[in-house]
């Protein structure tokens, strides 16, 4: 029965695409390329479509196991392409519209999910429902993803929300039916059990289940629109079971990147001020630098916390250059806080610091603030390809510390991560 559920959830996704023809609503002058690209992760999602026809029912036959394993690496293999397909008319597409960027974001997480990486499909799913936060599908796979990390209480919620918005479509009505089909096994204790085997969730009485033991971890980040985008470190809203800004402002992942370790989160507020990012000549080793966060919340002050120092180098680790070495002092909970520069304007998103104690156990010496941010060529890499438009300026004159920690404090928040 829980398998028969399996499949249709991953039959459902081409619902949303009815005859899985082209959109017709996309800006004239991106017609063309926007089309094409829709076509090829269309392509892909009737290529799955025949993967999933062709899983093998004979279960009974001498070689099932083996055309059963043969299936679902083709299987995973179709999902990846169409994640791929999604990803590429997302990032290429000129101008799509609302309706096709929600689509091709419910059909890149269902894949993600599909493929295991549940973690990953949710700051998806959460950017598909701030551009629509009526869109069935993707508050239901928003469900599914919840129920793959165990988080059975959200999932439920998230069922609830589908079945709120109501089935005044054929598309969201079977949201609604499969929404109530996902509830009664989250309330059907046998069930819960199988899916707590499934997917390797702790016992009962823990965080993952309950929400009982839970716990909670800061960061640091930035508003850079005055539409409340927020700018801060991938993990420090990686493994989040909710994010809010210290003031209990609710934030959603519009998106994140695990590579360059950067995150966009959006705040249903106005910030009075916004950061200015550095324009121009690119920063150098020995630069003054300023950062600004919120470290260690419950031990230093909650008004946030300066320190200065100099570019030490323009690379990280081994030469990494997605990332620059600074000498500023930061702690646990600096992370994601402007890097800015003796102008005031950003350069960087603060990430970490080297562990001191595991370079003096290997070196015998103990290491002196060496510490790190993202590149700024990241940093606004990231913005550019979500098409952020923050501000920028020259940095032509140096200003008073005290008055870029007093402007940075205005645009910059403290982030509470519940896990």
């Amino acid at each position: 029965m829980l398998l028969r559920f399996l499949i249709f959830r991953s039959s459902f996704i081409f619902l949303a695409f009815g005859s899985l023809s082209p959109l017709p609503c996309i800006a004239q002058s991106a017609t063309s390329t926007c089309n094409n690209l829709y076509g090829r992760f269309v392509a892909a999602l009737e290529e799955e479509s025949r993967v999933l026809d062709a899983a093998p029912k004979d279960y009974g036959s001498s070689d099932y196991n083996e055309r059963q394993e043969k299936w679902r690496k083709a299987d995973a293999d179709a999902w990846a392409k169409v994640v791929a397909e999604g990803r590429r008319c997302l990032g290429e597409c000129p101008n799509p519209s609302p309706q096709m960027q929600t689509d091709v974001l419910k059909g890149v997480a269902e894949g993600l999910v599909h493929l295991g990486k549940q973690e990953d499909a949710i700051p998806i799913l959460r950017r598909c429902l701030s551009i629509d936060p009526d869109n069935s599908p993707c508050w239901g796979e928003l469900g599914n993803a919840q129920i793959g990390l165990c988080r059975f209480a959200d999932a439920k919620e998230s069922f609830q929300k589908v079945i709120e918005v109501g089935g005044f479509t054929e598309l969201n009505a079977s949201a609604v039916r499969l929404a109530k089909s996902e509830l009664g096994i989250l309330q059907n204790p046998d069930f819960l059990e199988r899916m707590r085997t499934r997917y390797g969730c702790p016992s009962n009485g823990t965080s993952a289940s309950t929400g009982s033991s839970e716990t909670k971890r800061f960061g640091s980040g930035f508003y850079v629109t005055a539409q409340g985008h927020i700018l801060t470190n991938n993990h420090v809203v990686e493994g989040c079971i909710s994010l809010a800004t210290h003031d209990g402002k609710p934030l959603i992942v519009v998106d994140r990147d695990a590579k360059s370790d950067l995150a966009l989160l959006k705040a249903d507020t106005t910030p009075d001020v916004v950061a200015t990012f550095r324009t121009g000549q690119a920063p150098k080793s020995g630069d003054a630098v300023v950062v600004f966060g919120y470290p260690l919340p419950d031990i230093l002050s909650s008004e946030g916390n300066v320190s200065t120092g100099v570019i030490s180098a323009t690379a990280g680790l081994g030469d990494d250059i997605r990332f620059i070495q600074i000498s500023a002092p930061v702690q646990p909970g600096n992370s994601g806080g402007p890097l800015m520069d003796a102008s005031g304007h950003v350069i960087g998103v603060v990430v970490a610091k080297l562990d001191a104690l595991r370079i003096a156990h290997l070196t015998g010496d103990v290491p002196q603030n060496i510490n790190f941010a993202v590149h700024w060529s990241e940093v606004r890499t990231f913005l550019d390809r979500e098409g952020i438009t923050y501000r920028k300026a020259l940095s032509s004159s140096a200003s008073e510390t005290n008055l870029i920690a007093s402007e940075a404090k205005r645009f910059s928040v403290r982030i509470d991560c519940s896990e």
